[in-house]
């Protein structure tokens, strides 16, 4: 049974983080930094070559952004400040076209590659 459930994640067509996920890769990251440059550092990465910013509310703390390479994209990125000079960033990624093989495993890359950049960012500015 859970061999089938898996094949069936697979194909799912959108990923999330959260707070207590069953992938750890995929688990809310949570910075020791302001709100503000968090917030900046995710907008900076999501200005790179490929992506569209197509909407934001820093007062909610979430951009909404349109990736434009294969396989088109949509992610949304919510930063919010849990207490002061502690910040956590939440990814959701999702697509509505078809990939050969399965889209979740795209969007899990997509994610785990912003994760990875943000949080090399995060190190440099907590020291």
């Amino acid at each position: 049974m859970a061999k089938l459930k898996g094949v069936f994640k697979r194909f799912s067509q959108e990923c999330e983080t959260a707070d207590r996920h069953q992938e750890k890769e995929l688990e809310t990251r949570y910075y020791k930094v302001s709100l503000d440059k968090v917030y900046d550092e995710v907008k900076r990465y999501f200005s790179a070559d490929g992506y569209d910013i197509s909407s934001e509310s820093k007062d909610h703390g979430e951009i909404m952004i349109t990736r434009n390479k294969n396989p088109k994209m949509f992610l949304i990125a919510t930063v919010v400040s849990t207490r002061p000079m502690h910040t956590a960033v939440d990814l959701k990624a999702s697509t509505d076209q078809m990939v050969v093989g399965g889209a979740y495993p795209k969007l899990k890359q997509e994610i785990t590659a912003c994760y990875e950049a943000l949080s090399k960012e995060m190190r440099e500015a907590e020291k």
